[in-house]
């Protein structure tokens, strides 16, 4: 930002000549704010994210901490930007970038975010479904045996969280479920601890960060799972009204993270935050070329240029 001074001249000054001095810094002023280089905030990204999303990404005395906050972070700065971190609940975080208040977020692509945002093509966060129970609870481990799919949950009540895209796109889309939906992620596992619902299905790193964060983990049990849409991968989005869409910045964030891949500082970022593939669990994500292809969601990739940062002085 351009600094500006301001003078104050005597009363005593003889009136040409303030009205000449006045006339001077008039012309500096607008000069400085005018024709100055572009300030920082041309080159500020607005990243959206979850409110309370541990390990994934979180607030800490003020301080955004985690995976998409690190790789964020890495990627924008390699391509000489700023980033601006911003926390909300899930649903309003996703309002928000349709609205253009938020230039974009890291999540899953599907059909109805499709409608407001941009698709970058890069794995940013692989993502593991698993169901949990809680350990005393004798007739829902009779249960878990013949539970098999998506479709046998119906007869049991889950707890979400609001705003999930991924029960909207692959749960309720199926039918009549018996939901119980929570502000935030914390009350999940505080929630089927306490004998309200039967079972979770939800990511395997933030149930147990939150389980263990609560004092309930002892308390719980996880099934492991490997049903169709359980393994899924986040992108980087950016919303239709941002400007950076233009300025091409969806393909250039997903050339700085595969370079980044390449030298291994994704998987250091993963191992840190314990996330299960950078401790060397297989990911083959469920939301494969059909699906990404049946949604139309790269038909215009390439047609967008590749951001390049300014030259440095």
């Amino acid at each position: 930002m351009p600094i500006i001074s301001i003078f104050i001249l005597p009363n005593d000054a003889p009136r040409s000549k303030r009205g000449e001095k006045i006339s001077a810094f008039l012309y500096l002023l607008i000069f400085a704010l005018f024709c100055s280089p572009p300030c920082s905030a041309e080159q500020e990204v607005t990243w959206g994210y979850m409110a309370g999303a541990a390990p994934i990404n979180w607030l800490e005395n003020g301080q955004p901490m985690g995976i998409e906050v690190e790789v964020v972070e890495l990627v924008l700065d390699r391509l000489g930007l700023e980033v601006k971190h911003q926390f909300f609940p899930w649903e309003r975080a996703q309002r928000y970038v349709a609205e253009g208040r938020l230039d974009g977020m890291m999540t899953t692509p599907t059909a109805n975010r499709f409608k407001y945002a941009v698709f970058g093509k890069e794995n940013t966060l692989p993502n593991y479904w698993n169901l949990f129970i809680r350990k005393n609870d004798q007739r829902m481990k009779k249960a878990i045996k013949s539970i098999n799919s998506i479709e046998d949950l119906k007869a049991y009540g889950l707890v979400d969280f609001i705003g999930n895209g991924w029960t909207k796109a692959f749960i309720k889309s199926r039918g009549k479920y018996n939901i119980l939906e929570v502000r935030s992620l914390s009350q999940i596992p505080l929630t089927l601890a306490k004998g309200r619902q039967d079972l979770i299905i939800n990511s395997s790193s933030w149930t147990n960060w939150w389980a263990e964060k609560n004092g309930v983990a002892d308390q719980l049990l996880e099934i492991e799972i490997d049903w169709p849409w359980t393994r899924f991968h986040f992108v980087f989005m950016l919303s239709r009204k941002s400007p950076w869409v233009e300025k091409g910045l969806i393909r250039a964030m997903d050339r700085e993270l595969k370079k980044i891949k390449d030298e291994g500082l994704w998987l250091e970022i993963l191992r840190k935050y314990k996330n299960p593939h950078g401790l060397g669990k297989p990911f083959k994500s469920h939301l494969g070329e059909q699906y990404l292809s049946e949604g139309g969601f790269y038909e215009d990739y390439e047609a967008y240029p590749i951001y390049q940062p300014a030259p440095a002085n």
